[in-house]
């Protein structure tokens, strides 16, 4: 009987002889081109690093000026703040938001009025040192003259959705723009400038000011900030070792740029009043003064890499100008030391080099022949260990080895590629294939999460069931679960369990899904196109149609594995499942198919078309519910949505819906009753103008309690 060689002896001798010949082939080779690999790496590495700073302090640059540019030759650039805002306040909010190394733009006019809008975001010390609201995103500052002459000063405070929730006046108004320096600059040009940098009024941060000129009834000069603390974060990334230094700078030697922000501020505080720009000998580095010094003496090279000796210390130098548009002549400038490329590389050659040598002459031999008899069986078996991981289970696994160890691994993951086919069949397949490949461990408890339920339920299914038999059914019902669960599988939903003829089914677990109440109205939607097509395949075979409500809701809930240490389920709970439920109940009582809450149609977005239907009060629940029915989607919203486009003339039907229905809300019982009997004879038989038609001739006679505002009590599911 052939012996199987243990799998240990074979992956000691592959590790053993690969290590030993990986390194000497490495060793040999980095000895004998040790010096011009590492200076060439180093200096491939310092151009692609200056690059990447460049071309982030360009697109910075590039942006801003674009910005001041392009706001300049608005008409309303002109225009003075009222106390309530500007013209141009909400596209210099949008500007802020979509830059986050822009912190402020701002507006001086020649007579000294001001206004500016600054963005809080990530500036949690600003607002601390300021008593600003914790929840304020912005700020805006308006600064007048009244009739007498008197300056005054108006500061807002917005939270995320520019909602004011806090202000600050001053009568006495002590700032004037025309005194800043970014005023005086370009009050006499029609460019835009770059000014020095210096520290912000309002925060005290390190920035630089891009301005222009503008003309007007008032002129005055529209300004932008760029703070430094991103730039300075994305060079601190850069870093090469940790004696890398990486700055941008004037060839007179004025700082722009440092990658240690700490230090660029203090080099700022360090001048009197600020009256100078901060310079690269206020570092205090030798290595930065010794570039910059001797990059002013060869002011004729544009871009080159070269090596500087400071302190009997070698270092590979960049410099690399940035574009002159800006008013400026700036460079990136990067030093690292050269032993940080070269020290490690001889070091480890010197010493290894014979003793790598002679073992890979011994065992060259031997890696030929172990690595082709475990190759092509330890390649088949990671091929399957992959579709495995994938959830690929319909190829038996049949990998032939000598190898004990392999042999058995082979049997093992057949059994479990069977094993888990198996127990895909019992509970939802996608939440199979999604704690595999997503390895989640299956361990009791769960996380509060936001998330979309879809009930469903079939009309009048107990009567249906007593005119079949019990074979009948059975087969029927498993073709109707099947259509069903297709669809809200293929729309991204995980099934969560089937409750008699109904189903329960939720999106945004158990992966993420940012278009969860989209997903699940779409499957509502095709859920119903999917019945129609069924339910003409059973008139077909003369069997009961299968008329299906379904009911859809957003909310939080706790979803994970429920249950006990050797029974759970995945499944959640929370008021928000109980809710979708009552929904798709509410539909057998106000006549619809489809019924959402307020929330999922807040989130599914304005692709889907909904008809207001009414403000409900389920039974078990005590909240006041906005119900809508979902009628489709909107034309043009999109190739998925296309077959559930509505007509025109239906998306105006909602419009007359929604009047009439103001006018019972406004407790006008005998009009309403008038507006919804004239929307029946004008649009043919509809359950929910019925329903509602019918309550309000119950309330011209029994009216509702004076705090009634539309509320409907149902106290059946």
């Amino acid at each position: 009987m052939k012996r199987n060689t243990p799998l240990y002896i074979n992956i000691l001798t592959i590790f053993t002889t690969l290590t030993c010949s990986i390194v000497l082939c490495i060793v040999v080779y980095g000895y004998i081109q040790n010096s011009r690999i590492a200076l060439f790496s180093a200096k491939q590495l310092v151009r692609q690093t200056g690059a990447a700073i460049g071309e982030r302090t360009q697109n910075i640059f590039d942006g801003a000026f674009m910005t001041v540019n392009t706001y300049v030759g608005f008409n309303e650039i002109g225009e003075k703040a009222s106390l309530h805002s500007h013209p141009m306040s909400h596209a210099f909010f949008k500007c802020l938001q979509q830059h986050p190394d822009f912190t402020s733009i701002f507006i001086g006019f020649a007579d000294g009025d001001f206004f500016l809008v600054s963005s809080l975001r990530d500036r949690e010390q600003v607002k601390k040192e300021k008593n600003i609201p914790a929840n304020a995103r912005w700020y805006t500052q308006t600064i007048g003259h009244l009739p007498s002459g008197r300056r005054y000063e108006l500061t807002k405070y917005l939270d995320e959705g520019f909602v004011t929730i806090g202000s600050s006046s001053d009568n006495n108004a002590g700032y004037d723009p025309r005194l800043r320096a970014w005023y005086r600059n370009s009050r006499h040009t029609d460019i835009s400038l770059l000014s020095d940098i210096y520290l912000f009024a309002f925060s005290k941060e390190p920035g630089i000011t891009v301005s222009r000129r503008f003309d007007g009834a008032v002129p005055g000069v529209l300004g932008l900030d760029i703070s430094l603390a991103n730039l300075s974060g994305f060079m601190k990334k850069q870093l090469v070792g940790e004696d890398c230094e990486i700055m941008v700078f004037e060839q007179s030697g004025d700082l722009y740029g440092y990658h240690n922000i700490k230090k660029l501020r203090q080099n700022i505080y360090s001048n009197p009043h600020n009256r100078k720009n901060p310079r690269v000998s206020g570092l205090k580095n030798p290595v930065l003064d010794s570039l910059a010094a001797n990059y002013e003496k060869n002011v004729s090279d544009h871009l080159h890499i070269q090596q500087l000796t400071v302190g009997g210390k070698k270092y590979i130098s960049l410099v690399d100008p940035l574009p002159k548009e800006y008013g400026k002549e700036l460079f990136v400038a990067i030093t690292v030391p050269e032993s940080f490329f070269t020290g490690p590389i001889a070091n480890i050659g010197t010493r290894t080099l014979l003793v790598s040598l002679g073992i890979l002459i011994l065992f060259l031999p031997i890696i030929h022949l172990v690595a082709r008899k475990l190759s092509k069986p330890l390649i088949e078996l990671t091929h399957s260990v992959k579709n495995i991981q994938q959830f690929k289970l319909e190829t038996p696994i049949e990998v032939k080895s000598s190898i004990v160890e392999v042999h058995d691994l082979s049997k093992a993951m057949e059994t479990m590629r069977g094993t888990l086919n198996a127990f895909g069949k019992y509970i939802p397949r996608p939440l199979v294939q999604s704690m595999i490949v997503n390895k989640i461990v299956p361990e009791l408890g769960g996380k509060r999460k936001n998330l979309t339920f879809l009930f469903s339920d079939i009309k009048d299914f107990t009567a249906i069931s007593e005119t079949m038999t019990p074979e009948q059914i059975t087969g029927t019902i498993t073709n109707y679960m099947k259509c069903m669960s297709r669809v809200i599988l293929n729309n991204g939903g995980t099934i969560d369990k089937y409750i008699g003829d109904s189903i329960m089914a939720f999106w945004n677990a158990p992966e993420d899904d940012k278009q969860h109440a989209g997903n699940g109205c779409l499957a509502a939607l095709n859920c119903r196109k999917a019945l129609a097509e069924f339910n003409s395949r059973c008139r077909d075979c003369n069997e009961p149609e299968m008329l299906t409500r379904l009911g859809v809701h957003t909310g939080e809930a706790v979803v994970g594995n429920i249950g006990s240490s050797d029974r759970m389920d995945y499944t959640a709970i929370g008021a928000a499942v109980n809710l979708a439920s009552r929904l798709e109940g509410l539909n057998k009582y106000l006549g619809t198919e489809i019924l959402v809450s307020e929330t999922t149609k807040d989130l599914a977005g304005d692709n889907f078309v909904f008809r207001f239907a009414g403000k409900v009060i389920p039974k078990g629940t005590t909240k006041r519910t906005r119900i809508y029915e979902l009628l489709g989607t909107r034309e043009g919203a999109g190739e998925e949505f296309a077959p559930f486009a509505v007509c025109k003339q239906t998306e105006e039907k909602i419009k007359l819906w929604e009047k009439d229905f103001a006018i019972l809300l406004s407790c006008n019982f005998e009009k309403a009753a008038e507006s919804f009997e004239s929307y029946l004879e004008r649009n043919g038989p509809d359950p929910l103008a019925e329903y509602y038609l019918n309550m309000a001739r119950k309330f011209i006679s029994t009216p509702p309690n004076e705090n009634w505002q539309g509320e409907v009590v149902f106290n059946a599911k």
